[in-house]
Order: C-alpha cells, then structure tokens, then sequence
C-alpha cells in the first residue's frame, strides 16, 4: 500500500514524571444533565503510581469510581474498594501512527530509509514492542529480519515484565479480581509535586493503594500445574503459585531443563526444589516469571535434583521472581 504521510523523524525523548501529567483545566463544565454519574467524594484514596518508564509516584486518586467494561457488562468500582490495578498494554494513538510508518519503512528499497526506521522502532522500546512481534512473520524476509532485530534490541534493554502484552485491565480488591478495560482515558488525582493533574492511562503500568500494600496474595492463581506450557509465548507475565517440592519416587527424577531460568516444559515441582525455595514436599508460594527462551538451557545438580541442558526452547522459559 503506497504511503501518503511523510514521517518526519525524531528520537523519541526520555519520559520524565513531569512528561506524564497535564495540568487540569480549572474552569468548571456545566453539569451533564443526562449524566447519572455519582459526585465525587471529598476523600481522597492515597495510592502509588508506577509509570512505564519504571519511575513511580505518590499520588492521591480524586476519582470517587472507576467504570469497567466487563463480559458481564459495566461495572461502577468504588476507588476506596480497589487495593491495585494492573493495567493494559495502551498506546497513544499519534505514537501507534507513528509506529506504522516506521513498520511500513522496513521494506523500503533505499537502505538508508531501512536503517533510519530501524533505529525509530528501536527507540519506541516497549511502544513499539507488540507491533514488532506481529511483523515477525511478514511475507517480505527483509521486514521480519529487521522487525525481528528490532525487538531483540528492545528484549535486551528492557525488564520482561514491561514488555507483557496484556490486554485488559484487573482490578484487585479485598476479595476479588476484576478484569475488564477501564473506560476512562486518565485518572484525577493530586500530588504533592505537582498539584491536581490528569493522569494518562497509557503512561501507567500499575497502582497499588496505600491500602493495599500488603495484598500480594490476590495474585495468587491457586496450586501450581504441573509445567507452565499454557503460559507460552506470554513474556513478562507473573504468576505466583502455591506448590509442593517435588518427591522423588523410587529414585526417579523428573523432567527439569535448565538453571535458574526453566524451560516451561519443566516439572515445576522440581524447578522449585532445584532452585531452593523448597524442600520435597514442602508448600510454598512462589512467584514466577514467563521469559524468553535463552539461547542455551544449562544443566546442573542442586539439592537432590538434577536439571539437563537444552538447546533454545522457542515456547520461552520461566524463572523465580525473588522478593
């Protein structure tokens, strides 16, 4: 498809705290007379915000609910309910425009349009990551080679939980687990630096309340399964598991690739005895991380289990998220 719009370049800048706000307009809006929203409450929830540049931020939400769209319909959560949102992998729609172009310009016939479009789609690091995993399986070898180039460049510089590709919104409360897509564009909130501000949801990568510090348990997924195959391909997804060390049964071993990073074929029984946050048959809880494949399984003996080498394993590995 021919291009129409020329883009002109620019490295992306750093983001900053400051970058992610915009100040709140102070004129007050005539009240919606259709609108049934509630007013917002006087009370202010203190939370901690974790932007996608891994800085974070005290911050009070002034929101009084959150709506959610959920399968089940719409959902109306009461900000002083919620003890952490998760949130989606989101994008401004001028970056997603941009990040196109560039994609359109890997298979340009000038080389030097190639490389300039390389470089722009490395410097969007996590932005442009998603995208670049789509383009891996272009019909033209010059864009897969280079989109693949690009997001390696991008996994090698940037923590895998920042690349998780998720597409929806949990929300966590005392008691349950919500997931959805927030309707809401930004959050309202106040901060000590800053003032009242609008928050953009696509430079947000978490909230934890004050509240909700000590929740960790409501991402517990329940027992562990026997191998982490479903989670393949899900790089930088965390899970935490409870589980139970493996025992060995008349002298046998099972099934373990690897040191420290797994393959997901592993017994995970096994991956935690081997790692030491278990002895056999020992319950713990344990936190993992879904990671890519290293370019060789390393085979060692540790604690009683023995673990065997491998070459890349393309489904991707896991490995313990220690606190």
């Amino acid at each position: 498809m021919p291009v129409t719009r020329l883009l002109v370049w620019a490295a992306p800048v750093a983001l900053s705290v400051g970058a992610l706000l915009s100040p709140l307009h102070r004129t007050a809006a005539a009240p919606d007379p259709i609108s049934s929203e509630p007013p917002r409450s006087a009370s202010a929830v203190e939370a901690e915000i974790k932007c996608i540049d891994e800085s974070t931020l005290k911050i009070k939400l002034l929101d009084d609910k959150l709506e959610l769209v959920t399968k089940y319909g719409f959902l109306h959560i009461n900000v002083a309910d919620i003890r952490k949102i998760e949130f989606a992998h989101r994008c401004p729609p001028d970056v997603v425009e941009k990040i196109a172009m560039a994609i359109s310009k890997l298979g340009s016939p000038d080389f030097q349009t190639r490389e300039r479009a390389t470089l722009d789609l490395k410097a969007y690091r996590e932005r442009a990551y998603p995208y670049l995993l789509k383009t891996l399986k272009h019909d033209d070898p010059e864009v897969s080679r280079r989109a693949d180039e690009a997001a390696k460049y991008i996994q090698a510089r940037v923590p895998a939980p920042q690349l998780e590709l998720r597409d929806t919104d949990v929300i966590y409360t005392e008691d349950s687990k919500i997931t959805g897509k927030l309707t809401a564009q930004t959050l309202r909130i106040n901060t000590l630096q800053f003032g009242e501000q609008q928050l953009k949801l696509a430079d947000i990568r978490s909230l934890r309340s004050a509240t909700g510090a000590a929740t960790d348990d409501l991402l517990a997924m329940g027992p562990a399964p026997a191998n982490l195959m479903t989670y393949q391909q899900q790089f930088g997804k965390e899970l935490v598991f409870t589980v139970t060390g493996f025992v060995s049964s008349n002298g046998q071993q099972a099934s373990l690739w690897g040191t420290d990073i797994y393959s997901l074929d592993s017994n995970f029984t096994a991956a935690v005895v081997h790692a030491g946050l278990a002895k056999p048959g020992e319950s713990v809880t344990v936190r993992v991380r879904i990671v890519q494949s290293p370019q060789q399984f390393v085979a060692s003996f540790r604690n009683g289990i023995s673990s065997t080498a491998y070459a890349s394993y393309s489904a991707g590995a896991f490995e313990f998220v220690k606190k």
